[in-house]
């Protein structure tokens, strides 16, 4: 039932969160001022997200690169394929216990007031951000600090450069078959960079033609590789068992004692089989855009982690039932191409590495596609905040360019379009607030512009400064890893676990009542919340452990965890730098969002549009420095 609050209670929780009707939304419209106001309207009902579209976001995202090239990295730095595998199964079992503390913070953040049949409401509805929106809630001092620190940190990190380089690298092969990484003759390392370049681009580009065909694609591209994994999976054991005693040969010891898995070690390795479980943040960037969240999104989500979670270690089964491990000198430079190549009874096929290479890379595309949809709103989402020059720009959403094209050929008839409030023609920012029902599909043009430069600026930073591609692809997928999931998932997950302990140990008198506030709880409550803690606390305090100087990453161990305690520092920097020049200047900035949240026919709260304001008011007795 919906929490009843009188109108002092809901105007002092939470920091005043207020909403707008659509009547006082249309006054709004009618005083728009483009310098320090932005309209963002959510996709109307025909364009949300079903739920077999969010479990095909999840697979689509999760199967990629990451369960084909690195069992190698995590059977080297193992040493045994036994652990290995169970590598495999604690890595999954650490991110499905984040996804459980991720789900109960989606479907209870933000919380909103509505007035509505004579009383204060309280609701929770979606909105896109993912952990940003937790964090705030949960660090909300200093001011504007988290905001910093998240914003910073995900723009640089929060994009698959790594995964882009491996395109290339995959796209080589298939152009040359028989050459290898390090012959620089025929391995042309600035073709790989090129290729990675021109895989992003295309996926930009299709994020802001349109969103339709996109999460077409997308959905696709998941059954396309969810039958894939599966099939080579259970082929891969089967034929093992039948044509040789390569199951047989999976042990718990290592294959010699110099190859022994130490802690830092198995911390490298943990983050390694972590990676390609991370498709599960996709649907939580967006999650305004789904349909019925508070009915179906806990499940889809769920089911497609869980599902990965089974097939992940099996595919790693498959693996070393085809191509036994033997010690780190005889590893496959791809365990899928190994695969390929012991099934056609041909080492060193041109046709397998052409093959697997071209399917791989064909892959790629769609997990490339899916992480710029669903990242570029999550830095739309930041530039709201106010905290990056030209913030109102990089907040707005346009008419994709596919829709613009369909009015065009219609008249312009179902555009929507509100007269600017200068009288200067029409504002594109404002195309879709008169009828919130009925719009064109929207798609953030300059956010994913922001998304692009930085994935580019990762990808020739790395790509071209690394001899081999592929350790330039695992030191991106580690640092990625170790940021997104490692420090990130710690602040978001320990946050959670202070809002349970506080509820408990202070009760609702003087807690944040987090108990009679959240919507949803996971199965064995608070022990997700614990076990996501406990682990990933681990193993951002073991990566400082070095590894095994005879396991070559290709870069040093320091890096990873250093680069990525580094960007944290950053957000602070920035705040830092925010707050003066503010003082410099005498103002503060004053941000407002307000969003307009409805009941939908399932008694939902959702949000339809939302108001961004950004105002600079001046502080009075503030001297400035001279």
């Amino acid at each position: 039932m919906t929490p009843l609050l009188n109108e002092g209670t809901a105007m002092n929780e939470d920091h005043e969160i207020q909403t707008l009707s659509r009547d006082q939304l249309q006054e709004r419209i009618q005083q728009y001022n483009a310098e320090r106001q932005r309209f963002d309207v959510a996709p109307t009902r025909k364009q949300l997200l079903s739920p077999f579209t969010v479990f095909c976001l999840v697979i689509n995202r999760t199967i990629a690169s990451g369960i084909f090239t690195q069992p190698v990295n995590v059977l080297r730095f193992t040493g045994s394929s036994g652990v290995s595998l169970l590598i495999w199964v604690a890595g999954g079992g650490i991110i499905i216990c984040v996804v459980a503390t991720w789900i109960e913070l989606a479907l209870t953040i933000p919380i909103h007031y509505i007035f509505r049949e004579g009383n204060w409401q309280r609701v929770s509805s979606p909105r896109n951000g993912g952990d940003k929106n937790y964090l705030e809630y949960i660090f909300k001092k200093p001011r504007d600090l988290m905001k910093c620190v998240f914003g910073i940190t995900f723009i640089i990190w929060g994009n698959l450069a790594g995964n882009a380089l491996q395109f290339g690298v995959f796209v080589q092969r298939a152009i040359h078959p028989t050459c290898d990484e390090n012959d620089k003759s025929c391995f042309n390392q600035g073709y790989v960079v090129a290729w990675g370049v021109f895989i992003l681009t295309i996926c930009a580009l299709f994020n802001i033609a349109t969103r339709k065909y996109t999460m077409g694609l997308n959905n696709l591209f998941a059954v396309a590789k969810l039958s894939f994994v599966a099939v080579i999976t259970f082929l891969g054991i089967g034929y093992g068992a039948t044509h040789g005693d390569g199951c047989r040969s999976i042990s718990w010891a290592p294959v010699n004692s110099s190859e022994k898995g130490s802690l830092g070690d198995i911390s490298l390795a943990l983050f390694f089989a972590m990676y390609p479980y991370t498709g599960y943040e996709q649907p939580f960037y967006v999650l305004a855009e789904v349909s019925r969240p508070q009915q179906t999104f806990a499940k889809a989500t769920t089911y497609a982690m869980l599902l990965v979670l089974v097939l992940f270690p099996l595919a790693n089964v498959s693996y070393l039932c085809m191509n036994p491990y033997t010690g780190n000198e005889n590893l496959p430079e791809n365990m899928m191409i190994a695969f390929i190549e012991r099934l056609s009874g041909e080492h060193n096929s041109p046709t397998a590495v052409r093959t697997v290479s071209v399917i791989l890379a064909i892959f790629i595309f769609g997990n490339l596609m899916a992480q710029t949809y669903t990242a570029s709103r999550v830095k739309q989402e930041i530039a709201k905040e106010g905290i990056l020059p030209w913030s109102l720009v990089f907040a707005t959403g346009n008419d994709t360019l596919f829709s613009r094209i369909g009015r065009k050929r219609s008249g312009g008839k179902g555009a929507g379009k509100v007269p600017h409030p200068y009288g200067q023609g029409e504002d594109t920012s404002t195309s879709a607030i008169r009828n919130l029902d009925e719009h064109h599909e929207q798609a953030p043009f300059a956010a994913t512009a922001l998304h692009y430069v930085f994935e580019i600026i990762l990808l020739l930073a790395v790509g071209l400064t690394m001899d081999v591609p592929s350790q330039a692809y695992g030191g991106l997928t580690y640092v990625y890893t170790f940021v997104i999931v490692g420090i990130l998932g710690l602040f978001t997950a320990g946050g959670l676990l202070y809002l349970k302990v506080d509820s408990w140990v202070r009760g609702p008198a003087k807690s944040r009542k987090w108990r009679m506030k959240s919507v949803w709880q996971p199965w064995l409550d608070p022990l997700p919340a614990v076990v996501a803690t406990l682990s990933l606390a681990f193993l951002v305090i073991a990566a400082f452990v070095p590894p095994d100087q005879r396991k070559r990453t290709g870069w040093p161990s320091w890096v990873g965890p250093t680069v990525g305690w580094g960007s944290v520092a950053l957000g602070v920097v920035w705040w830092c730098g925010v707050q003066f020049v503010q003082w410099a200047g005498r103002w503060e900035l004053q941000t407002q969002r307000l969003p307009v949240v409805e009941i939908d026919e399932d008694g939902q709260a959702i949000q339809k549009a939302e108001l961004v304001e950004h105002v600079k008011v001046p502080v009075e007795g503030r001297v400035r420095r001279r």
